[in-house]
């Protein structure tokens, strides 16, 4: 299982190992990882426009986040995929920080005032540090701003 923290710096836990800044094998692996986590599948040509890069670049970039997320992975085997001429990570081996309070958020909406409590509490633990902390770039910034609001919309409808 790959635990993804998107909540402060990006970060992948797996087998016993934590990967976290270079790790990654540079910037645009680990913005890559970053949008597939957040936004699920993306073609090449989305991740290209996204990051400024050419897809070539893309490309490459993806050959190395494979391999330094699993080391003589074959494409096949990896947790990162490429099916249709999209990517994405292997939702059946991925668990996402962001998923997990998307899910608690929605259980708090789902609730009565007095009984979201317990979710929001889950939820604000889970982003206690900004979302992608560490990127300042302009969809990183979008992202960390929708998910600070998605958390304040929520609690101030108690």
């Amino acid at each position: 299982m790959f635990d993804i923290q998107l909540f402060g710096r990006v970060e992948v836990r797996t087998r016993g190992v934590l990967l976290a800044g270079t790790d990654f094998g540079g910037d645009h692996p680990r913005r890559i990882l970053a949008l597939l986590a957040l936004r699920g599948e993306m073609s090449t040509s989305e991740l290209a426009g996204v990051l400024g890069e050419k897809k070539k670049s893309v490309e490459s970039d993806m050959s190395v986040l494979r391999d330094r997320l699993e080391p003589g992975a074959t494409p096949g085997d990896s947790v990162l995929r490429r099916r249709d001429g999209r990517w994405s990570l292997d939702p059946e081996r991925v668990r996402v920080d962001v998923a997990r309070f998307d899910e608690l958020i929605t259980a708090a909406l789902g609730r009565p005032a007095e009984r979201r409590v317990k979710p929001l509490t889950a939820a604000s633990f889970v982003a206690c540090r900004p979302l992608l902390e560490e990127e300042d770039l302009p969809w990183a910034a979008e992202a960390r701003a929708a998910y600070r609001s998605k958390l304040e919309d929520v609690t101030h409808a108690n």
